[in-house]
C-alpha cells in the first residue's frame, strides 16, 4: 500500500477528490486543517498510486503535481521524521551537517536510529494493509451472517466478540459453531473446545539449561522475561550457575536496566558489542548451567543470524505480548524465522493481564502448523511473576474469559480475606494458573 496526501478547500471536496482518484473503497487515514486547507491522508494500492499523476485539487492555488514514485531509501544522518515524511509525502530526507560524520560514535548511533525508523515505517505500512484486508473480510462476513439466524442466548457472546476485537475470519468461524446453542455457558464451552482442538501441537518445551537466546519486537518485554528465567533457574541451581549476556543492545538505559535486574537476582551480567566478543564470553561461560542472551528489537533477524553462527546449538525463544497485532505475530513467528532460516524452540507470552485479548495470536496459531510450543508466560511487570509450562489451553481460557456477558462480569467489592485468598503467588505452576483463568470470576478480580 501507498500513503497519499490530498489538499482541497474543505473536507467534502477532498473526499470527492479521493473517491474520484482511487475509487469508493479508498481508506482515509487522517483529516487535518493545514494553512486554511483540508488535508486528507489516504491509503491506496500500489498499482493505483503509481497510475496517479495529480494528488491535489486543481482549484487549490497551492496545488503541485505529484512527483514520480520513488522507493524509500536509507540515507545517512536522517531521523524517523524524515523517513515518515518520505513514506507519507514523498519528501526527500534532509541530511545533517557532513562534518558530523567525523564522529564514529555519532555515525553508529545515527545508523541505528535510521534502521529503527525504517523498521517503524515498514511496520506502519504493513499494519495499514492488514487493516484494509480486515475491513474487506468484515464486509464479506457481515453479508454472509445477515442471512444466518443466531439464537437469542448466544447474541451477547457475539456482541462480546465484536467488542473484544476478534479477527473477522476467526469470529465468523466461532459464530457459525455456536449459533444454535441454547445458553451462554454452552456457547463459551463450545468455543473453548473448538480453539483447544485447533491448537493441539506435539512436543514439549525443553529444559532451561545451556545457551538460550531471547528475541522479539521492541517493547515485548524480552529483557524482563530473560531476567525472570534467570531468577527461576538461580533459585533451583544457584546464582553462580547462571549468566546473563546483553548482545548489541545500544538503547539508552538498556545496559543500566540489565545491571539492576541482575543485581537484584545476584547473577553475573556481561555485555557483548559484536559477534567476536560474544564468542569469547560463551567460551568463558561454558561451565555455567544456563547462559541467557538478551537481544535488541532492532535488526532482530541480523542479531539472530549472528548468534546462530557463533553458537549453532543455541536455543531460540520468541517473546510476544499477548495483545500483539496480527502483523507483529506474522513478522516474528513466520517472516523472521524464514529470513533467518531457523525454527523457534518455544514461544513466551508476556503481559497477560486482565485487559488482554490474545485473539490475533490465537488466529495465527490456528492457521499455521509450525507454531512453536508455548513454554512460559507472565501476567504483570513484576520480576517474580513467571508461569512455567504455560499451555495453549490456558491461553484459550484467558481469551474466552473476555467473552463473558457483562452481567456475569459485574464487579463485587471483595473483603480483605477474599483479597488475600485470591492473591496470586509470586511464581505459579501451570495447574494453579489454569485454575485461576478458568474460573467464572472476571480476571480483574482474580489477579
Amino acid at each position: 500500500m501507498e500513503l497519499k496526501r490530498i489538499l482541497a478547500r474543505d473536507t467534502r471536496s477532498a473526499t470527492e477528490r479521493a473517491i474520484s482518484l482511487y475509487g469508493p473503497d479508498v481508506l482515509i487515514i487522517a483529516n487535518h486543517r493545514v494553512g486554511g486547507q483540508t488535508e486528507l491522508v489516504v491509503a491506496v494500492e500500489m498499482a493505483t498510486a503509481f497510475g496517479d499523476s495529480h494528488l491535489f485539487d486543481s482549484d487549490n492555488p497551492f496545488a503541485k503535481p505529484a512527483t514520480t514514485h520513488k522507493e524509500p531509501t536509507l540515507d545517512l544522518i536522517t531521523n524517523f521524521g524524515d523517513h515518515l515524511g518520505e513514506a507519507l509525502l514523498g519528501k526527500a530526507p534532509m541530511r545533517s551537517d557532513p562534518l558530523l560524520n567525523a564522529d564514529p560514535l555519532l555515525v553508529q548511533e545515527t545508523k541505528r536510529d535510521e534502521v529503527r525508523s525504517k523498521e517503524i515505517v515498514a511496520f506502519v505500512v504493513e499494519e495499514l494493509a492488514a487493516l484494509r484486508r480486515e475491513f474487506r473480510v468484515s464486509q464479506q462476513a457481515a453479508e454472509w451472517q445477515s442471512g444466518q439466524p443466531v439464537a437469542h442466548a448466544v447474541q451477547p457472546v457475539v456482541q462480546a466478540m465484536h467488542q473484544a476485537g476478534v479477527p473477522a475470519g476467526l469470529r465468523t468461524l466461532l459464530v457459525d459453531s455456536i449459533k444454535d446453542h441454547d445458553s451462554t455457558e454452552d456457547a463459551l464451552q463450545a468455543i473453548r473446545e473448538l480453539l483447544t482442538s485447533s491448537l493441539k501441537r506435539g512436543g514439549e518445551p525443553g529444559a532451561f539449561d545451556g545457551v538460550h537466546a531471547i528475541a522479539g519486537p521492541s517493547g515485548s518485554g524480552k529483557t524482563l522475561m530473560a531476567a525472570r528465567l534467570a531468577l527461576h533457574t538461580a533459585a533451583a541451581s544457584g546464582t553462580d550457575k547462571v549468566a546473563f549476556i546483553s548482545y548489541q543492545d545500544a538503547r539508552i538505559g538498556a545496559w543500566n536496566q540489565t545491571q539492576m535486574l541482575c543485581a537484584q537476582i545476584g547473577i553475573d551480567c556481561y555485555r557483548a558489542k559484536d559477534a567476536s566478543t560474544l564468542r569469547l564470553l560463551l567460551t568463558e561461560l561454558s561451565q555455567r548451567t544456563l547462559v541467557l542472551i538478551d537481544t535488541p528489537g532492532v535488526q532482530m533477524i541480523e542479531r539472530i543470524t549472528e548468534i546462530k553462527s557463533v553458537h549453532p546449538a543455541c536455543i531460540m525463544h520468541a517473546v510476544l505480548p499477548a495483545d500483539a497485532s496480527a502483523v507483529s505475530v506474522q513478522r516474528v513467528l513466520k517472516d523472521a524465522a524464514a529470513s533467518a532460516s531457523l525454527v523457534w524452540d518455544s514461544l513466551m507470552i508476556s503481559k497477560l493481564d486482565e485487559a488482554t485479548a490474545p485473539w490475533a495470536l490465537l488466529q495465527f496459531m490456528c492457521n499455521e502448523n509450525d507454531v512453536p510450543v508455548l513454554s512460559a508466560a507472565s501476567a504483570s511487570e513484576r520480576l517474580t511473576d513467571l508461569v512455567m509450562g504455560f499451555t495453549t489451553a490456558q491461553l484459550v481460557n484467558l481469551a474466552v474469559a473476555q467473552l463473558m456477558p457483562s452481567q456475569a462480569q459485574a464487579q463485587v467489592v471483595p473483603s480483605r480475606a477474599q483479597v488475600q485468598e485470591n492473591q496470586q503467588p509470586a511464581v505459579m505452576d501451570a495447574a494453579t494458573f489454569n485454575a485461576r483463568y478458568k474460573s467464572s470470576r472476571p480476571l480483574r478480580d482474580t489477579l
